[in-house]
């Protein structure tokens, strides 16, 4: 049985985290021990390309950026992560090295593990082996698709879409967002971004004031968005129901 002390020093039986929610009471007893709340503060690395995967994070609040980081010192987001899943979807796959530069893009909050208890507890409890495993297919799933829809599709397409997955991982409809950000995961100069930006303001679909996007018509941005936003959902909502609720 869970440890009563430990429950309340976490302030709640259940986490904000899909995955860790998903999991059934004594499974997630079991790992309470060994979650360590900490802050997510943006701009911060997480882990960073080829290092040693000692940690996995999962995430309550905030988004974390998977970031490519090439010679010249330009960037490109491959995917994003957020309460839906986890940093450190190597050691699901086996791999004691990050997959890339997990970096905080929206001040948050996690819960951390040491990633060779993670590993443990992979192998020992089935009901965890099996979310994080679908976690896994899912998040390969979205870089897959970034990749083919860079290739295809319009800046206004891309843009809308990132927007909504952003907001799909956020509390309310103001997004933390830096110009920056968007350059990285539209592959754009931030000059390029910005009118990216002030086209769907124009439209009436987002207000961009003082770093932050207020979305304002998610229908219409739906709408304006390509079509890879609604197979990314459709993806995580038949791998991992209640993702995105």
């Amino acid at each position: 049985m869970c440890d009563r002390r430990t429950a309340l020093a976490q302030n709640r039986p259940d986490s904000r985290n899909r995955l860790l929610a998903a999991l059934p009471p004594r499974d997630l007893c079991h790992l309470r021990p060994h979650l360590e709340p900490v802050a997510l503060l943006r701009g911060e690395i997480l882990l960073d390309a080829g290092e040693a995967l000692t940690r996995a994070y999962f995430i309550e609040a905030g988004v974390v950026a998977l970031v490519a980081v090439f010679e010249n010192g330009t960037s490109a987001v491959s995917a994003i992560v957020g309460r839906e899943g986890l940093v450190g979807v190597g050691a699901i796959l086996g791999n004691d090295a990050a997959l890339g530069r997990h970096l905080v893009q929206v001040t948050g909050s996690a819960l951390t593990m040491e990633a060779s208890r993670f590993r443990g507890a992979l192998r020992a409890r089935p009901s965890l082996r099996t979310i994080c495993q679908a976690y896994a297919r899912a998040f390969l799933g979205q870089v897959l698709q970034a990749i083919a829809c860079h290739n295809v599709h319009t800046l206004e397409e891309k843009c809308a879409r990132s927007l909504l997955v952003i907001h799909d991982r956020s509390n309310g409809d103001t997004l933390a967002l830096r110009q920056e950000f968007l350059a990285e995961v539209l592959g754009v100069p931030r000059s390029t971004a910005a009118a990216v930006t002030r086209t769907l303001q124009k439209a009436g679909l987002i207000r961009y004031c003082q770093g932050d996007i207020r979305v304002l018509d998610r229908a219409g941005l739906e709408s304006a968005a390509c079509e890879c936003y609604g197979i990314d959902r459709e993806r995580y909502r038949r791998l991992l129901p209640g993702a995105f609720a």
